[in-house]
Order: C-alpha cells, then structure tokens, then sequence
C-alpha cells in the first residue's frame, strides 16, 4: 500500500471508519499485459528482400493498431468495474461523464484517473481488492495567499493611460482566481470577450478574494514584471485572458477536476481563435509533491504539452509563516532549531503539486531587498525567500527550473518570533478593488507573483518569434538564465540549484545578441526518434582561436524538448516515451571524430540512462560543464539530463576551442516501442566574451553565412 496511498492516507489508514468520507484522485492502470512487438527494422538484415520486410512493417502495424484498440476496451471495461464498485457503496464520481465514457480529459496513453466521493468501508475495499489501482491521494488542499496589510502603497500620482496591445500581440492566459477586469490598470489590455469562469456561471470572472484579490495581481505582474510605471502611457506586450478557478476563499471546488479543467481551458483558449500559447498557473497544493508516481494535476499538464504547441508557467509554491506538527510553517521549524535557509532542504519543503511537472516551467521566489532593524528579512537581495519551496523535484529534475522577485517576510525578536509581509520586501502588485483598497500595493509576497513575470519574458520572445514552438521560448528563457551574484561564493553549488534552478532570467538575453555575444537556434520542431543522433557544428574563427589570445569565452547550451507521458511509470525514462540528451565534443576534437563517438554512445545507452555510464569524467580533453552529465560529476547530486529542458555553461579560453564546435543530441527509448514515434525538440547554443574585450558577434556570424542545420543525423540500430 505504501506504492498506492498517498503519504497522508497512508498515515491515517489504521484509523479510517466505516463511515468516514474521502474524496480522492484514483489512478487505474490500461495496459493490462499486451506489448507492441519490436518493430521489423530492429532485424532488418534478416530478410531476404525488401518486398519481404515491407510486409513485415505492414503486419507490424497492423498488430500495433489492434492493440491500441485493446488497450481501449481494457480500459473501458476497468472504468465499468470502478463504476460499479463506487455504486455498491453509495459513491459518487465526481469527474465529468462524456455519453457514459471516461471523461477524455482524465486519460493517457496507459491509464486513467477518477476524481471520487466514497466511504471509509468502500475505500478500504476499493485500495485492498481492486487491483488495477496503482495510485490514491485526497484532494489536494491549495494554498490560500492574503494579504495582511491594508492600503499601504499611494495612489498613482498621474493618471497611466494603458493602451491596447497591439491587436497581435501574444496572449497569456491567467488560470486562476479570476481578475477585477474594469481595473483602470488593467482593462484595456483585458479580452473581455474570451474570459470565462468555471466557478458558479461561465461570465462570473470576477476575483471576489478578499484583501485585494489573488488572479488580479498575478495578471498585474504579468503586465507589469516590476513597479508600476508612473508614466503618461504604457503599452504591453500581451493580451491578457481570464479562466476563473478558483472561488473567493482561494479554493478549487472538490467538483472541479485539475485535469479536466485544465483540458477545457486548452480547448477554449489555445484551440480557439486566439491560440494562446502562454498560460500562467500559479495555483499550489499546500504540501510537497510526491517522488513515486506523477500526479494526475501535474502529468496533465504535461500531456497537453505534449498534444499542443503551449507552455505551462507554474508557480514552487509556498512555505506558510505558521502550521503545525503535521504541515510545519517557517516558525515550526525555527523552534525546532532549522534555521533558514537550512529548512528549505527538508522534505516538507520540497515544490508543491504541480509544480513537479516535467514540461512546465516551475518558478521559485527570490527576496527583493535585504532589511535591517526591529524586523529582519530573511534572505539578502536576489537569495531565496523564506517561503519559496526547494528542489530537486520528483526524479531528481532540477526544480524550480527559474527564480524572479517574488518578495520576502520578516521577522522580530520574538521567541518564537512573530512573521509578518513588510512594504519593504513586496513586489508592487495591481490589487482588486472589489472589497476596497487602493489600485497598488506591497502587501503580498508569494511564488504565485513570481510566475507570471516569467510569463511577460515568455510573452516577449513569443513577440520577437511569434512563428517558433513553445519549444523554443522555453529553450531561450532558460538560456538566458544567470545566476546572482552571491552564488560565487557559496559553497554548495548543488544546495543553489536546489534553490534556485538556472538562476534569474533576463529579457535582453533572451531576445537580443549583442557585439560579444551571439546565440543560435534550431528553426521550427526538429524531431528526433529513439536510436537517432543529430550532430550540429558550429564554426569557430581562426582570428578567435589563435594561441596568442586567451580571451575567455562563456558557452552555454539549452536543450528543450517534449515527449508523451505515461503515469503508471515510476522512473523518468519509462514516464516519457522518448528522452533526449546533448552531448558536446571535447576541446580540439574534429566534428567527424565525435560524430563517432556520439554512434558509440547511442549503442551503449541506447535502454539505458547516462547515469550507468562508466566512461571517466574528465577523459582527455573534455569540456567541464558546471553541472554535466551524471549526477557524480560536476556538481555532484545533480544531473543536467534527468529535465526535459537541459542547460548547461562553462568559461573557455578562447585559443582552447576546435575549429568546428559540435554538438549533439540523441534519442534514447522511453515507454515507446514504436520506432516511428519521434519527439521534437529546440536546441539553442552561446558564445558571449565574458570580459567584452574582443567582439564575436560579427566573427562567428561570418563564419556561419547560413542557418545552422543538421550535420549528420545518425540511426542507431541495436539488435533486439
């Protein structure tokens, strides 16, 4: 049971009575024992002609599709026999019915998950006897941010004329509690006709949360990422849309089934007119998420990033100020003898469902000043808040991937010691005025403030790109990524990943070069198949490269790609149905050399992770990445291949680099057996003079007239 139950169920599960009631998220297995065979080019040099290995891959595809038929009356017939158990015992699912069916919402490609009212004496039969069952949690409780302090910011000084984003402008979607649409700082860059609530009627999209609102501030920061411009006028550069969630406590009704809201939300904003392809999620679970199975909330939102061209911002969520002995707060474990940031590593500290999302951007919190005094914050400026939750996420991914200013509490002399939000650490946010208040204030501190200023990052590349994947934004936000100055000096570099991920993002970065620092980028989806290796190069200057110089050189490299999930997994490389990896060559090594290597490297890991690689890391002449490949060298405990977004950087001088510098990127088999489903990816490399003492911009540039395109793409075909 403790594979099945949630950490909190199981706790309780001695004492559940008959009569107790639960609402749960239940996850039943489809698979059953049937496989797709191997496909035929596996064994290709078995076949005496090609007429005879094309009927092969004809019956191979004919076999495959009648199991993905099974698979669905599998599944149909496990959803019959739920519905009936449920019935017995005077239940209730609570998931929304499409004409008798599952709801589609809830299903991938292995499993399905069912939001449910039941007893204690059905749970119980239902987790001991039903035994398809791989996966029961309760209803996620969220977190419920508010502010304390009244009006405490003035009111503008001048009037902000706000004018309209341009009319093609990217829209960002705000997933939460609704926005105060009329908001004189708001509304003219609102899509009022496209707004739509799943809470009481579909056109009340009000956010009726006291103490100046939750959706309103956040769709505030994504328009205005840092203090409000007292100026004339004000363009965006987003459009904003408006899905209401969550009710005026801050809650999601048990009704409503993250899953299945979600898969609405895409069908209305991204599949409509406007094609949203940005949506800010900054809605947590108040505890950490789970290391065994993806959670249903979470593995949504990474099938529909699978399914669509979109991107998820979500917030690590939240440490609350106070709790108790089950939820610890920041002063529980103050008393206890955790100091921050200490506390920030336990397991209760860990990011919040579901932000453990493989193919969301989640977002941390840093503090915004350091304060002195009667009341001290915790942090210094730009280290992590005191409330921000801490990676690594499930797997071992690095989460949070991305950190912005999401302010910081303080606290007295007390023993224990009182925390409060303080002006001086708040991010100016826009407030509803719904209940009273002023239009501004420095009265909330939260993940949920620091998201959507990625999101206005995202937004903006989207602007610049407005033709490329989501793919690629993802790719360039974290490329762009550095991190703060105070990280020089401290000693665990794996503790700062945990904190913080990549670092701070910085716009400029992420959309402009400048003359000592260019980045190159794949155009549109590239695809890549399990067993395949694409090689890359980029050529170097010879003025660059001469051995009188030794100008240092930061390279960094981004890999962002999306594969389709499978719940039932418990491993990172069976939840995905096909993961990649890049690989650079080593200093002074010719592009054909390492293609070689690269073939050599696919055979080998072809079924298996890089962790189990026993190649030496620092073989002759290898670059030392900071955080590498394998989780025991660079920074040891973290490696940069467990994440579907992959980044990397070192300083070079420059005289050390090769004449071409290659890169590649290789397919490795997750769940999928079948050898045609290929995954796409956005790959992004730069090369900036880390002291602006020799321009490169115009060098590299010349010395690569045209779009950089595949070099090589390699099969890798490994005997069954």
């Amino acid at each position: 049971m403790e594979h099945i139950l949630s950490p909190e169920l199981l706790t309780a599960w001695p004492s559940i009575r008959d009569d107790d009631q639960f609402v749960i998220d239940v996850g039943i297995a489809c698979l059953g024992i049937l496989q797709i065979p191997i496909h035929p080019i596996k064994r290709r040099e078995g076949y005496a002609t090609e007429d005879r290995y094309n009927d092969a891959v004809g019956r191979w595809q004919r076999k495959r599709d009648e199991i993905y038929e099974q698979w669905d009356d599998l599944s149909d017939e496990r959803f019959s026999a739920l519905t009936r158990l449920v019935e017995v015992y005077d239940g209730e699912i609570l998931s929304s019915m499409i004409e008798g069916t599952k709801d589609s919402a809830s299903q991938l490609p292995d499993s399905f998950t069912c939001r449910l009212r039941l007893n204690g004496k059905g749970l119980r039969d239902f987790v001991l006897n039903f035994p398809y069952l791989f996966d029961v949690a309760e209803v996620d409780e969220l977190e419920f941010a508010y502010s304390e302090l009244a009006a405490t910011s003035e009111e503008v000084l001048e009037p902000l004329k706000l004018e309209p984003p341009d009319t093609d402008a990217p829209r960002v979607c705000v997933i939460d509690s609704g926005i105060q649409e009329r908001h004189p700082l708001l509304k003219d860059a609102i899509e009022q006709h496209d707004s739509k609530s799943w809470i009481n009627t579909e056109t009340d999209v009000a956010d009726y949360v006291h103490q100046g609102g939750h959706g309103t501030r956040v769709a505030g920061a994504v328009l205005y990422p840092r203090d409000i411009p007292y100026s004339s006028t004000y363009k965006p550069i987003c459009w904003l849309q408006n899905a209401r969630v969550l009710n005026q406590d801050n809650k999601m009704p048990e009704t409503l089934f993250p899953p299945r809201v979600l898969q609405e939300i895409i069908e209305h904003f991204h599949k409509g007119s406007a094609h949203t392809k940005v949506f800010n999620h900054s809605i947590n679970a108040t505890s950490p998420c789970r290391l065994v199975h993806m959670s249903a909330w979470a593995a949504s939102i990474d099938q529909l990033t699978w399914e669509s061209d979109l991107l998820f911002i979500v917030s690590a969520g939240n440490i609350s100020k106070y709790g108790d002995v089950s939820k610890p707060g920041i002063r529980e474990y103050i008393v206890s003898g955790r100091r921050y940031p200490n506390y920030l590593f336990l397991p209760w500290a860990r990011i919040a469902n579901p932000g453990q999302s493989l193919q969301a951007v989640t977002v941390g919190s840093i503090a915004i000043n350091s304060v002195s005094g009667i009341e001290k914050s915790f942090a210094g400026f730009s280290e992590p808040s005191s409330f921000s939750r801490s990676g690594l996420g499930i797997w071992d991914v690095i989460k949070p991937e991305v950190v912005e200013y999401g302010g910081d509490f303080v606290y007295d002399t007390g023993h224990p010691p009182n925390i409060k939000i303080s002006t001086e650490n708040s991010p100016q946010l826009i407030r509803s005025t719904l209940h009273g208040g002023s239009l501004v204030g420095n009265d909330n501190v939260g993940t949920s403030f620091a998201a959507p200023k990625i999101s206005n990052i995202v937004a903006a590349i989207q602007s610049i790109l407005p033709q490329e994947p989501a793919l690629l934004y993802r790719a360039l936000l974290i490329q762009s990524a550095r991190w703060p100055a105070w990280t020089s000096s401290y000693p665990d570099k794996a503790q700062v990943i945990k904190h913080i991920g990549y670092g701070i993002p910085d716009l400029n970065r992420a959309i402009s070069n400048s003359k000592y620092r260019i980045t190159l980028v794949t155009t549109g989806e590239v695809f890549i198949r399990a067993g395949q290796v694409h090689v890359y190069e980029v050529k170097i200057p010879e003025d660059l490269r001469s051995p009188a110089d030794a100008y240092d050189i930061r390279v960094e490299v981004t890999l962002s790609y999306k594969a389709q999930p499978r719940r039932t997994r418990r491993t990172r490389q069976r939840y995905l149905s096909t993961w990649l990896e890049w690989q650079s060559s080593k200093l002074n090594e010719p592009s054909e050399i390492f293609a070689g290597r690269m073939i050599e490297l696919a055979n080998n890991n072809e079924h298996a992770d890089t962790e189990n690689d026993s190649a030496p890391s620092t073989s002759s002449g290898a670059i030392q990445w900071a955080i590498r490949e394998r989780s025991d060298w660079g920074i040891k405990g973290v490696s940069r291949n467990h994440g579907t977004v992959q980044k990397d950087w070192v300083t070079i001088k420059s005289h050390e680099l090769a004449e071409g510098f290659c890169l590649a990127v290789i397919g490795h088999a997750g769940w999928a057996k079948d050898i045609e489903a290929a995954v796409p990816y956005s790959l992004v490399i730069s090369f900036e003079a880390v002291n602006q003492d020799i321009e490169i911009y115009s060098r590299i540039e010349i010395a690569n007239p045209v779009e950089l395109e595949v070099e090589q793409t390699i099969e890798v075909v490994v005997p069954s």
